[in-house]
């Protein structure tokens, strides 16, 4: 029997794309699907979309649309739109594009292999399939996909990978939409985790990401405690598995214990990111986010007094409603005064159905463009004075490109994709492997180094 060849879009954050990577996976199980690297050699294009803010809407929309003309030009056969605007918006998308084959919420994903392999034999349009289940009624996490590790098709390079560790969000922050179509918080097993991440390494993986809506939350369904040390311990005695890094950190979920665990296991990376969203009390109450800058304060003089080397990643939200100017400033002194060794900062989208959408006054779109560009303006010579203080020391990097005569590295200060890069010279080092490397000049937010 021939194989469908299947193309895949996708759209949105590293959560996203280990959805894309286990569908993919659940496709290829089948022995009925041929992925193909190009868009342009496929019968089905599946889109997997992102509706965390509007303009990611927006991006998922133009793919979606982009999708359906090729597939008017007679390029490809079907397009399936999966992911989290299919589950957030699959009726309004059904009628506004009826060209698409078939709509598959987030819910629906178990159904990934009928759904592809039904629009491929179907001679006439499918029926548009729609999300199942609505945000009461969430799958156990085990069932959200038939997820078998090693049919996993990995988008990311060999040596690092992104591991989902739970799913959906109890917290209630006022300006965010996801546990309205992503649902409520559900783990993972340590079990299963563990299997995961040493079959990744088995084939060559040697750094991980943790990821999740909130990564520091694992656990409390399953083991009904934060049970991210625990994960960590675990992880710490994989042969072969150099860095582990959590992503999506919560500030308030930051304990004792985990910090502990981070600075005593050995493969645990000296690096964090904590969304902390503002800098300003008033504004973290509007946000419900439960924490405060002097709590704030707290977290980073507990992180640092245990790993002095760990570089703090945040992210700061500007123009939600209310700020005015006196909370800016609060924000930006807070900033200044924090020291971050990676910052970024994104402009407040108003989500329908969220209680940030209801809230007033409103701050003006070009305002909230000027506060993001003014804040970046306060970061960038604090990281370029971060990176100066390493000029001269020694560490050992992950080669990942060529760019001329430059080899492209990361350090445990540098998440993959959103973080800067160790431009090393004097090596011809294979990609996925190590180097050391004696740092010689400093950029904003790259370093330059010389091979040892």
């Amino acid at each position: 029997m021939e194989k469908v060849r299947i193309g895949l879009v996708s759209l949105g954050c590293p959560k996203n794309l280990v959805d894309s990577e286990e569908m993919l996976g659940a496709l290829v199980e089948t022995g009925q699907a041929q992925i193909v690297g190009g868009e342009a050699d496929a019968e089905v294009v599946v889109v997997n979309t992102c509706a965390f803010i509007e303009s990611a809407k927006k991006e998922s929309v133009a793919a979606i649309l982009e999708a359906v003309a090729r597939k008017e030009r007679g390029e490809i056969r079907k397009v399936v739109v999966t992911g989290c605007l299919a589950q957030r918006y699959a009726s309004e998308l059904a009628h506004d594009i009826p060209e698409v084959d078939a709509f598959l919420g987030i819910q629906s994903a178990p159904q990934i292999s009928d759904v592809v392999f039904g629009v491929a034999s179907a001679r006439r349009p499918q029926a548009k399939l729609l999300p199942v289940l609505g945000n009461n009624q969430v799958q156990p996490l085990t069932e959200k996909y038939p997820l078998i590790p090693p049919s996993r098709v990995r988008a990311t390079a060999p040596w690092t990978a992104y591991v989902k560790v739970s799913e959906g969000c109890d917290h209630q922050c006022t300006f965010c939409s996801i546990p309205s179509f992503r649902g409520r918080h559900r783990s993972k097993s340590i079990e299963r985790i563990v299997d995961e991440v040493k079959r990744l390494v088995d084939r060559g993986t040697v750094e991980v990401n943790l990821i999740a809506q909130d990564t520091t939350a694992y656990g409390m369904d399953l083991y009904k405690e934060l049970a991210l040390p625990r994960l960590l311990t675990e992880l710490g005695k994989i042969a072969g598995l150099r860095w582990v890094r959590l992503l999506y950190c919560y500030p308030t979920m930051m304990t004792d214990r985990l910090i502990k665990t981070m600075a005593e296991t050995a493969n645990v990376a000296h690096y964090v990111d904590i969304p902390l969203q503002h800098g300003d009390d008033g504004m973290l109450r509007r946000m419900k986010r439960g924490g405060s800058v002097s709590s704030y304060y707290r977290l980073l003089e507990r992180l640092r007094g245990a790993m002095p080397d760990i570089a703090v990643r945040t992210t700061f939200l500007v123009g939600f409603p209310g700020e005015d100017a006196a909370a800016f400033e609060n924000l930006r002194r807070f900033v200044t005064e924090a020291r971050f060794d990676r910052l970024g900062v994104f402009e407040y989208s108003p989500e329908e159905g969220t209680p940030g959408f209801e809230l007033r006054p409103r701050v003006p779109e070009r305002i909230a463009r000027q506060r993001r560009r003014a804040l970046m303006a306060v970061q960038q010579p604090l990281s370029h004075a971060a990176n100066l203080a390493l000029v001269g020391q020694e560490r050992e990097v992950l080669i990942e490109g060529r760019r001329g005569e430059q080899l492209l590295a990361r350090s445990w200060r540098d998440a993959p994709e959103i973080d800067g890069q160790v431009l090393v010279t004097g090596s011809d080092a294979r990609l996925g492997t190590w180097q050391r490397v004696r740092v010689t000049a400093a950029e904003p937010y790259d370093l330059i180094a010389e091979a040892i």
